[in-house]
């Protein structure tokens, strides 16, 4: 069985289980008029692997390493978690959250789609996207990948403020992340910083009249999450399957 993924939000792929994604927080807070009573099947869901910069942040930043980088205090492969306590601590004004399904829903859902019997969706939510406002006038708009464990962060995009020069911004990232791979200056800065077998990036194009910096995983990563739930609702639909008699 191959579950098709149907559904791009930004950089963010999310399977087709999540179609029904985005979900409002509120929902978290409603009762399944279902619960989960006995005709409620188990199903063993997958661990979630360890991968830094999609499954776990970073500990320390490496210049010229985009894996490592990080960008008012985000990191890629932060859990929702973390990230909430990155927003605490630097007091961002949330400008904007859409929340996705959990990953159980999704195996449910997947199964239910396929003619199995997955039961009811948890009616659990996790962060998906958020756009977040420093007090510079600056935005943080942040995606995620929906794992086993929950959210973790895959994109950083932040949206610069007018008023510093190009100059100016090659110091400040320079310094941060080490000397770009690939620069051009003039009137906006614009750079590139990766490292050779990582896949990791993250650039930069910006100056007087602001513009963007972000930091990006691997072609292809959204897609890893979709087959964990393709993998679990496969190996819920075999364990249960009548075998045939040739």
């Amino acid at each position: 069985m191959r579950l098709t993924i149907a559904l791009v939000i930004g950089l963010a792929a999310v399977p087709a289980a999540a179609q029904r994604a985005p979900i409002t927080k509120l929902l978290d807070k409603i009762p399944s008029v279902f619960g989960n009573g006995p005709k409620q099947p188990a199903i063993t869901m997958p661990a979630t692997p360890v991968i830094v910069g999609l499954t776990r942040a970073a500990d320390r930043s490496v210049a010229g390493d985009p894996v490592t980088f990080d960008l008012g205090g985000f990191r890629l492969g932060m859990s929702e978690e973390e990230v909430s306590a990155v927003i605490a601590t630097r007091k961002l004004t949330s400008r904007g959250v859409t929340r996705f399904v959990d990953f159980e829903s999704q195996v449910r859902s997947a199964i239910n789609i396929s003619g199995g019997v997955g039961g009811v969706e948890t009616r659990r939510s996790v962060l998906g996207e958020a756009t977040l406002q420093d007090d510079a006038g600056g935005r943080y708009v942040l995606k995620t990948l929906v794992w086993p464990d929950g959210a973790h962060l895959s994109s950083i995009v932040y949206l610069a403020p007018q008023g510093t020069t190009a100059a100016e911004w090659r110091r400040m990232l320079v310094e941060k992340w080490g000397k770009p791979r690939e620069e051009q200056q003039g009137d906006t800065f614009a750079a590139r910083w990766s490292k050779a077998g990582s896949g990791f990036r993250a650039s930069a194009n910006i100056g007087p009249r602001g513009g963007t910096v972000e930091i990006a995983p691997p072609e292809g990563s959204a897609q890893q999450p979709g087959r964990l739930v393709e993998q679990a609702a496969d190996a819920f639909i075999a364990a249960r399957a009548t075998k045939p008699t040739l």
